[in-house]
């Protein structure tokens, strides 16, 4: 698949409250409250991921995309 989808539950968290930074292959995630280093299963685009938080739901949705090696041979 081209990319994935991360969903991270933060309850009694506000948007302003949280730190995201992505990298190739971890997502370093901090608020007041919690901590998480999560290594990713696969090599991202640390540049071009997408994240949005759903305050209804307290949720954190991250979709990163995967960097593979000779990406425009296999997905042109």
């Amino acid at each position: 698949c081209p990319s994935f989808q991360i969903k991270i539950k933060l309850p009694e968290t506000k948007y302003s409250d949280i730190t995201l930074d992505i990298q190739d292959k971890v997502l370093d995630l901090r608020t007041p409250q919690k901590k998480l280093l999560l290594h990713l299963p696969y090599r991202v685009d640390s540049k071009n991921g997408k994240a949005r938080f759903l305050s209804e739901e307290e949720t954190l949705e991250v979709t990163l995309r995967v960097s593979r090696m000779f990406d425009f041979i296999n997905f042109l």
